[in-house]
C-alpha cells in the first residue's frame, strides 16, 4: 500500500513538473511555415530555355477556352482550352508580395476541345495537349525581362529547348495590356485572387 502511494505521489510531482515548464516556456509554438527555395529557370549551352520535367504539377493560375489576342479576329473554328500555371516558388513570392519576381516561369498548355465522349451527354473537355508556351521574367537573359519560347515542335510535339520569340510575337502585346508586369492577369483570377490584398493589381 505505501509503495504505491509513493508512485501516486511520483507521478503527481512529475505531473506538476511538466505543468511548470509548459508555463514557464509558454504554449507550444506553431511550425512556421516552410519557404520554397527560389526556382530558376535553366538553359542549354546555346542559350535555349529548358522546358522543366515538372511544369505539369506548378499552380494553377487561370484557365481559357478560345481566346484570342488578335483584333478584329473571327473566332477560331477549332478553339484551343489553355491552362496557365505558374512555377510554385514564384506562386509562393507572389501571394506574399503580389510582385513577380526575377526567374519567375508561366506556363501555358494548349489542347485541343474535345465532346461527344460517353459517359458524357452535354459540354466540352480538354482533350489531347498540342503544345506548352512559357513566359519568363530574366533580366539577365534578355533585356527587357520577359521572354516567351514555344515549345510546339513537328506535329504538334513538344521539344525539350526553346529560344526566345521574337518581340513582336509576344512581348509587345503582352508590355501594352498586360494588368501586371507583362502577366495578363485579367485572364487569371485564381492568381490575381491570391494577391495580398495591399497589393493594387492595376
Amino acid at each position: 500500500m505505501r509503495q504505491r502511494l509513493h508512485l501516486a505521489v511520483y507521478a503527481l510531482l512529475a505531473a506538476a513538473i511538466a505543468a511548470a515548464t509548459v508555463l514557464a516556456n509558454g504554449a507550444p509554438q506553431a511550425a512556421a511555415p516552410q519557404t520554397l527555395a527560389p526556382r530558376l529557370p535553366r538553359y542549354d549551352k546555346t542559350r535555349a530555355l529548358l522546358l522543366p520535367a515538372d511544369y505539369r504539377q506548378w499552380v494553377l493560375a487561370g484557365t481559357s477556352l478560345g481566346l484570342s489576342y488578335a483584333e478584329g479576329a473571327q473566332p477560331d473554328e477549332h478553339p484551343m482550352f489553355k491552362e496557365t500555371l505558374i512555377e510554385p516558388s514564384a506562386y509562393r513570392h507572389f501571394v506574399e508580395t503580389g510582385e513577380f519576381r526575377e526567374g519567375t516561369m508561366l506556363a501555358m498548355i494548349m489542347h485541343g476541345v474535345g465532346e461527344n465522349a460517353l459517359p458524357g451527354r452535354h459540354g466540352q473537355f480538354a482533350s489531347e495537349m498540342h503544345g506548352v508556351e512559357m513566359a519568363v521574367k530574366d533580366s539577365s537573359r534578355l533585356p527587357e525581362g520577359w521572354a516567351y519560347y514555344a515549345f510546339g515542335g513537328a506535329n504538334w510535339q513538344t521539344v525539350s529547348a526553346a529560344q526566345p520569340m521574337p518581340k513582336s510575337a509576344c512581348y509587345d502585346c503582352h508590355k501594352e495590356h498586360a494588368k501586371r508586369d507583362n502577366v495578363f492577369l485579367q485572364f487569371y483570377a485564381m492568381l490575381s485572387a491570391s494577391a495580398p490584398r495591399s497589393a493594387k493589381l492595376d
